[in-house]
């Protein structure tokens, strides 16, 4: 959901990829690396998951990018949609890639076309117990130009706020046992829909493990009720 940092013209060419995905310690991934992550609802059924594939590596001045394969299952392992995103880290700043908040499918319907705007989500080189983190707030446009789908087209708005490293903890999943920093954050997203928007509050804790990322992520409604967990279920580098 991821990169390097080139200290010399030279050194790119004497030292390995390896050594250069330094740019951001928590997401240190080299070409090869491949990670699934599993959802699962409150009961813990899984729901759906999605495999990624870090296809290259390279260095863009002071940007590292990872070219990343990503394909979402449904909860039979039916193949729902895959594509490519690009995981960037600059100057060690590792930033989400906002097209991972697309629908599955949304964006290969004919006829539609999505836009992003406003801000990355940002995971620094350096956590510490009690840090505050950067807040977001981004938003997903969808358009079509088929009437029958124009009406019914809109968007989310979306904000992440009051980012908090709250512990460090040992988080076991499928995928092994991780150290990890845990983190808290709100979450607030408006959809534009046929006309209308809808509000939804909810909050989020998730735990980051260096070299692996992240390892699990939970969702709570605003009554503080879990509502379903994402976490690692297979790590390969």
């Amino acid at each position: 959901m991821r990169n390097f940092l080139l200290v010399g013209v030279i050194a790119a060419f004497i030292i390995p990829n390896q050594l250069l995905s330094q740019c951001n310690p928590y997401f240190d991934y080299e070409e090869g690396t491949s990670l699934v992550q599993t959802t699962f609802d409150k009961k813990g059924k899984e729901q759906a998951s999605q495999k990624l594939n870090i296809t290259s590596v390279t260095n863009e001045g002071d940007k590292v990018i990872m070219l990343t394969d990503v394909t979402i299952y449904d909860k039979k392992g039916k193949e729902i949609t895959s594509n490519q995103m690009e995981l960037i880290c600059e100057e060690g700043v590792f930033k989400m890639d906002m097209s991972r908040f697309v629908p599955p499918g949304m964006d290969q319907m004919e006829g539609v076309s999505i836009s992003f705007e406003g801000d990355n989500i940002e995971m620094p080189k350096s956590l510490s117990v009690g840090k505050n983190l950067k807040d977001a707030t981004f938003t997903v446009n969808i358009e079509s130009d088929n009437p029958a789908l124009s009406t019914m087209m809109g968007g989310t708005n979306t904000t992440i706020s009051n980012r908090k490293v709250l512990a460090q903890e040992s988080i076991t999943t499928a995928a092994g046992t991780f150290d990890c920093f845990k983190i808290s954050y709100d979450s607030k997203v408006e959809t534009k829909m046929m006309g209308m928007t809808r509000s939804f509050d909810t909050k989020g804790i998730e735990w980051i493990s260096e070299g692996v990322g992240l390892v699990r992520v939970e969702s709570y409604d605003k009554k503080g009720n879990l509502s379903s967990y994402t976490e690692l279920t297979s790590f390969k580098k």
